[in-house]
């Protein structure tokens, strides 16, 4: 039987780890597929405790499970906070979660809604439910406004945009939105009204084919044909004049007024801002493209709507080190922004690498899987596994889902299989404890390590399958760690790794690389061990030789090839 018969890696639900938010205006193929795809972490399987991220900065610990229902019930009940912002480090699945909920909320009646509430009871079946009833019982969709802080825009056009669209979908009249900008309809009028001779000179100024191509972009409100068709008229001693409050303040407040609320088609106005704090820099940076103050005027607006308007951003970090990160001289007005957003409900998110993997795994013979996983002799070598997993890496302790024998074979031993488990804790300390590597680095890893090993053969009792922690060793993971030593990151092995590989590869024999990666490997998790023979036993493990095959091959590599060394005082081997 071949690995790649029994499971498969479904890398497809990762979309190479570059889900973008702008996909739900943009591409509603790529926004339907991405939003099914997510997979959210509820909190029985939690990988992270409140203690692991601390409590000094008041971040609330929460799986995405539980922080999208906090999103949903600030849709469709009276919140006194109508701010949120949502932590969590580069990719880690912020814009993935981001249009998940936009496609949730904005259509709850979708087939598309219906997958994602799937996913979410799946994770916890307390939540989904909840969440399903919410929809349910209020029918109405959120006026969902989807915004991308990685890309320079307008914000006021852009949210005027994005309303727009939303509101004409719905088939709903627009009068309300033109009335706040009357500088788009009367461009449009002159337009209509032009003779051919004149709109043929505009077309050629604006790039445009038709004169209906130039209404409608006017009738989109998009700024650049709006200015090029000004400057026309202009040119011709025609000037577009017009008096109207075209602020993101007044512009939430009709909106929120005409269709938001009791009795109004949408349940309330929800603003999904990804890359926040990189949109703060930006609006700082070059007010003249993003409005000037025009953070500021989106954070009144929302307060002061709050009954049917709520705004949940997406940060890295904590606000203040975006400060840190602009020119001094622009300090104090960055500040006047994220002083005012410091007051948002703020949530640490966590998203389990390891409940990820397992939800990657999908399993072609589930019944087969059972028979040889599912027995007693299987479950107490789960447990004899985490043992050595808990005294060999101690930092494994600070983890729930490495201390519970029920939970570790559920999600690790079983969910991840055929990862053995110290695989799985190696890319979960790479990624989350280690921080050599990003988590969809991780996940790269782990998908270019299956596509290798899918043809390898599985015995009987599907045990051996190849993928001990050294088969997940790649050219890239070599370049990741060669990166972050160079960075201060934990040593130099590394660099001695290739060095040795670059002056003896020709003379090592493949079990003898294999034991040279797990001791490169060994260094980067702070292998624990008392004794050079414990040493030999978790080598072992990393390699998935047998620990007589690994004894044999580390006194070749120290007595003949002088390439390995133990070191007595800080129990470890290093490589010379």
């Amino acid at each position: 039987m071949r690995l790649g018969d029994v499971v498969t890696f479904r890398g497809d639900r990762l979309f190479d780890g570059a889900v973008s938010l702008d996909w739900f205006t943009t591409d509603q193929r790529l926004s339907t597929a991405a939003a099914e795809a997510f997979i959210f972490h509820g909190p029985t399987y939690h990988g992270v405790s409140q203690g692991d991220v601390g409590l000094e900065h008041g971040h609330l610990l929460q799986d995405t499970a539980t922080f999208a229902r906090s999103v949903v019930h600030a849709c469709y009940d009276a919140e006194p906070q109508p701010f949120a912002l949502a932590i969590a480090g580069y990719g880690t699945g912020k814009s993935h979660l981001a249009l998940a909920l936009a496609t949730l909320l904005s259509a709850p009646d979708s087939p598309t809604a219906a997958a994602v509430l799937s996913r979410l009871q799946t994770a916890d079946a307390a939540i989904g439910a909840e969440v399903k009833a919410l929809l349910t019982e209020q029918l109405r969709p959120a006026l969902v406004v989807a915004l991308n802080g990685m890309r320079s825009f307008d914000l006021t056009s852009e949210l005027t945009r994005q309303i727009g669209e939303r509101v004409r979908e719905q088939g709903l009249n627009t009068e309300a939105l033109d009335e706040l900008r009357p500088r788009f309809a009367q461009a449009a009028n002159l337009v209509s009204m032009s003779d051919a001779g004149i709109v043929g000179d505009l077309l050629a100024s604006c790039n445009m084919p038709d004169r209906d191509a130039v209404l409608q972009r006017l009738q989109a409100q998009e700024e650049h044909t709006y200015a090029q068709v000004h400057d026309f008229y202009e040119a011709l001693g025609m000037p577009i004049r017009s008096l109207g409050g075209e602020s993101v303040s007044d512009l939430i407040g009709v909106v929120t007024r005409t269709y938001c609320g009791e009795g109004r088609p949408f349940g309330r106005l929800l603003i999904l801002f990804d890359e926040f704090g990189r949109y703060t820099e930006f609006a700082t940076e070059r007010s003249q493209i993003a409005g000037n103050g025009v953070l500021q005027d989106l954070f009144e607006g929302v307060q002061s709507h709050s009954d049917e308007a709520c705004f949940v951003g997406f940060i890295q970090f904590e606000l203040n080190a975006y400060v840190q990160r602009v020119a001094p001289e622009l300090r104090n007005e960055i500040v006047r922004y994220v002083t005012r957003y410091q007051s948002a409900k703020k949530s640490y998110l966590s998203t389990n690498l390891e409940t990820l993997i397992a939800s990657l795994m999908e399993k072609r013979q589930p019944t087969q899987l059972a028979q040889w996983l599912d027995g007693a002799e299987s479950v107490a070598q789960s447990r004899r596994v985490q043992e050595n997993i808990g005294k060999w890496y101690p930092q494994s302790a600070h983890y729930r889902l490495w201390n519970d024998p029920g939970q570790f074979h559920t999600v690790i031993r079983r969910g991840c299989w055929p990862l053995s488990p110290y695989s799985t804790w190696l890319l979960f300390y790479l990624s989350a404890a280690g921080k050599h590597l990003q988590e969809r680095s991780a996940l790269t890893l782990l998908g270019e390590a299956l596509a290798r090993h899918e043809d390898n053969d599985i015995d009987e009792t599907g045990a051996r399958c190849g993928l001990a922690p050294v088969e997940l060793w790649s050219e890239g993971l070599q370049e990741d760690l060669l990166t972050s030593e160079e960075g201060g990151a934990q040593g130099s092995i590394t660099h001695a790794y290739t060095s040795v590989e670059a002056r003896h590869g020709a003379h090592l024999s493949e079990n003898q690389r294999r034991l040279l990666r797990a001791v490169v490997l060994a260094s980067k998790l702070s292998l624990n061990v008392s004794s050079a023979e414990e040493a030999i036993e978790a080598l072992s493990a990393l390699t998935g030789l047998d620990v007589a095959v690994t004894r044999a091959g580390m006194q070749q590599l120290q007595q003949e090839s002088n390439v390995l060394e133990w070191d007595d005082s800080f129990k470890g081997f290093s490589i010379l």
